[in-house]
Order: structure tokens, then C-alpha cells, then sequence
């Protein structure tokens, strides 16, 4: 079946849409409406070293690396505000500049030392770009639609109980800080899944 861009475009943001809701809603309830922000942020410097290692330009590759540092963001988040006193806010905040800002250097350092090759612009992962969704693109923003689903609706009563009394989802035999590393780790896979389309 033929599609227009258009229609590639609108039916890729509507299913990330989708996606985003699901899992943006318990980082809501969770106190962690940056959550979103800092997996982003947090996917630079993986997206940098993945081009470094690999010299190569293949969005698998790019998108691997910015999900392993993604999820590696998303874990030091729950894990600085498991074993510390810090606020989520001030946890979010530290978490997103480190990682931003090794990004950034990554970026830079990129730029410097190809700069001959058109392939080591990295800028479009920043800013992003909708209008070159293709459709291998709507198809793995599909996948993870299909995966966030299953999972949140297969733990949908443990992760209100999460969401609403932490401490009693401990006694009814959850553990909360694995409950909040999937959460995490479902805001990365969606997060990074968008990267190509919304930076």
C-alpha cells in the first residue's frame, strides 16, 4: 500500500504519541516529569561514542549507542535517588548536565576531527527532523508502542502502586526500586525511539 510522507509522518508521531503518554503519565505520578528530558540528554554522549567506535552513520548503530547511554541515565537516576538524600529534581538535574554536557564535548570533538566527512553531522539527533520519517522508522516507533503496551498493561496494577503508595507496594511483596528502573527503562526505549523524528 502506498503511503504519502505525510501520512508516514503523521501515523510515526501518533504511535510515539501514544507511547509517550503511556509512560510520560507514571513519570507524572512519580514526580519525574523530566524524566523524558534527561533520557534524551543522557542519549547524546552513546549516539557520539557509538559514531566514534563504529565510524559509521547507520541509525541502528546510532540509535544503539544512545539507547545504552540512555538507559545507562535513566539507572543512575534511580539508583541516585534510591541511595541518596538528594530531591528528585536536584537528581534529574545532575544527571541530565553530566551526561548533556559530555554530549556536547563528544559533539564538538566529532565536529573537529571529521571535519571532511558529511557523515559525522550528528546535529539532525539533536534538533530532529519529522519530515524524513520513513518508514522503517514508524515501523520500530510501532514495535515499541507494541512493547509499552504489553508491559504497562501486564503491570498496570503494580505500577499504580508504585505511583501512589510506594510503601505499600513493598509489602504486598513488589520491589519498588525494579518496578522504577522498567519505568526508566521504558521512558529511555521510547525516548530514544523519537530521537530521528523529534530530536
Amino acid at each position: 500500500m502506498f503511503f504519502t510522507q505525510t501520512q508516514i509522518v503523521l501515523t510515526g508521531t501518533l504511535l510515539l504519541g501514544i507511547a509517550a503518554g503511556m509512560v510520560g503519565t507514571f513519570a507524572v505520578l512519580r514526580r519525574r516529569a523530566l524524566a523524558g528530558d534527561v533520557v534524551a540528554h543522557s542519549a547524546l554522549p552513546g549516539l557520539c561514542l557509538a559514531f566514534l567506535t563504529f565510524q559509521s552513520r547507520s541509525m541502528l548503530v546510532l540509535l544503539s549507542g544512545a539507547l545504552l547511554s540512555g538507559l545507562l541515565g535513566a539507572v543512575t537516576v534511580s539508583l541516585l535517588k534510591r541511595f541518596t538524600r538528594l530531591r528528585d529534581d536536584a537528581v534529574q538535574g545532575i544527571v541530565l548536565s553530566v551526561f548533556y554536557g559530555g554530549g556536547i564535548a563528544l559533539t564538538r570533538s566529532i565536529q573537529n576531527t571529521h571535519r571532511n566527512d558529511p557523515g559525522a553531522d550528528l546535529e539532525s539527533f539533536i534538533i530532529g527532523q519529522a519530515a524524513t520519517m520513513l518508514k522503517g522508522d514508524v515501523q520500530q516507533i510501532a514495535v515499541v508502542v507494541a512493547l509499552t503496551a504489553g508491559i504497562v498493561l501486564l503491570l498496570f496494577k503494580e505500577l499504580k502502586l508504585l505511583s501512589f503508595d510506594e510503601q505499600f507496594c513493598q509489602v504486598q511483596g513488589w520491589s519498588a526500586m525494579g518496578l522504577d528502573i522498567l519505568l526508566m527503562l521504558l521512558t529511555a526505549i521510547t525516548v530514544v525511539a523519537g530521537l530521528p523524528a523529534v530530536g
